[in-house]
């Protein structure tokens, strides 16, 4: 928070920032509702309050797992220590400098020392630590009473350490890859220190760019290296098939854990007085902003609406309906997109999970509809969060985004499941909710290729359908 006479400071930052050499490298996002979204884009944090009595901006980005530069003063040296974050000179710019470059100059030390910070945090300022201190401090004022409080409090930490010891050894992480090396090491890496005895399942598809060498090379994986690439349906079942665990994780092998968050979605999973789902959980890029994972059903009211008022200019719960992946809270959708999902391992073998005659494209919307009808809702979780870093294979294989054979996958599932009819009400809608962006991106004086490819593709597999 900025006092009055802080705008001019903000001011001075924003030329500042403008000067040439600095031009587009500093943002100034101003005050935002939840910081959680900008830690994730964050390096590192630096902290410049020369007499911080505590210093909760510290334990947060400790929390988030990154690393901190904080000035060796006051409250941030009982919260940091040299394990979790560099401390400089208070007042000293020059000091506060060096330790950033220190920082974002080693990617590893980054990591590493994220990581501890993650773990300082929850050891040292944990809620439950913290209830006990507050019950320590007043005991003299309550007597016996705070006994009794400070011994329930330990048996609901006793009983939250044991959910979490059950969470991490009853599930298993799935993902299969083909050609992934580029991504996979990031996302064995974090679930190596977000998810440490969690077991991991890598089913390769016949790769060619050591793939199957990395994911060998880290504990506690299993990989099974298929000889010819079977397709993505086909390889997920092939790995069900080897899960005993009761709960899958069934994550995209360009997919990166931020925290140990997707346990929750496991505890959630193994709730007995709770019918089988499939849960969805909150997918980020790597920016910070949310991915559009989860939608409406096809043909139902709030898809056919959004195509023709974009979901973003609608506020309040009406665009929630129209773009459910900005939910807030858990709620049901029609299907999630298939980059990372959580279900009892029971429900993913018995269901599939996914339709083998699909090599690629359309698998997670065909699970969706198919689970629907068996009666097996799909909830999306945003209480735990994962990044997607983007279809890493198909982009490579098929040099961009193959808008033809994801529309006629589309169709397809679509006309499967709900009717021809229905499939080509979804076409119309899924044309007029192109068309609609192409118009508003040329009135905006946008670049509109995307929106024309995906009008033409869309045309392109219409016209095919209709010949057979």
């Amino acid at each position: 928070p900025l006092a009055e006479d802080g705008r001019a400071l903000v001011a001075e930052l924003e030329r500042r920032a403008a000067a040439p050499d600095l031009a587009g490298a500093v943002e100034l996002p101003g005050a935002v509702a939840d910081p959680v979204e900008e830690l994730v884009r964050a390096s590192c944090l630096l902290h410049c309050a020369e007499r911080e009595p505590f210093g909760m901006a510290v334990l947060e980005a400790l929390a988030a797992g990154r690393p901190v530069v904080v000035p060796a003063s006051g409250g941030p040296t009982e919260i940091v220590d040299d394990s979790c974050g560099l401390l400089y000179r208070p007042g000293d710019p020059a000091s506060a400098a060096e330790a950033i470059v220190k920082v974002v100059g080693d990617p590893a030390l980054a990591d590493r020392i994220g990581a501890a910070g993650r773990e300082r945090a929850k050891r040292e300022f944990g809620l439950d630590r913290a209830r006990r201190g507050y019950s320590r401090a007043v005991a003299p004022l309550l007597g016996g009473r705070a006994r009794h409080r400070d011994a329930h409090t330990e048996r609901a930490q006793d009983l939250a350490q044991a959910r979490g010891h059950a969470a991490s050894v009853e599930c298993a992480l799935l993902t299969v890859t083909h050609n992934s090396a580029g991504h996979l090491r990031a996302l064995l890496t974090s679930t190596r220190r977000h998810l440490p005895r969690v077991p991991i399942v890598v089913v390769d598809c016949a790769s060619d760019d050591g793939t199957v060498a990395l994911a060998r090379s880290f504990e506690r994986t299993r990989t099974i290296a298929l000889p010819d690439n079977v397709g993505f349906g086909r390889a997920c079942n092939r790995g069900i098939a080897e899960i005993s665990e009761p709960v899958t994780i069934l994550v995209n092998p360009d997919v990166e854990l931020l925290d140990d968050s997707l346990l929750g979605l496991v505890q959630e999973a193994l709730l007995e007085d709770r019918d089988e789902r499939l849960l969805a959980p909150l997918v980020l890029s790597p920016d910070g902003s949310r991915q559009d994972s989860v939608h409406p059903v096809p043909t139902s009211a709030a898809d056919l609406v959004r195509s023709l008022v974009p979901p973003a200019a609608v506020p309040g719960r009406l665009g929630v309906a129209l773009a459910p992946w900005r939910s807030r809270a858990p709620r049901r959708v029609g299907w999630a997109v298939g980059c990372a999902l959580v279900a009892r391992t029971e429900t993913l073998r018995r269901m599939g999970p996914f339709d083998e005659r699909i090599f690629l494209y359309g698998e997670d919307l065909d699970l969706g509809l198919r689970a629907a009808a068996n009666g097996v809702e799909t909830w999306f979780w945003p209480r735990a969060r994962v990044i997607h870093h983007g279809a890493h294979s198909s982009a490579a294989a098929f040099g961009g985004e193959p808008f033809v054979l994801l529309a006629a996958a589309r169709q397809g599932v679509v006309a499967r499941h709900l009717g021809r009819w229905r499939a080509w009400v979804d076409g119309a809608a899924q044309a007029l909710t192109f068309s609609s962006r192409l118009v508003l991106k040329r009135a905006l004086g946008r670049p509109a290729a995307r929106e024309r490819e995906q009008l033409r593709a869309l045309r392109d597999s219409r016209r095919s359908s209709a010949g057979c």
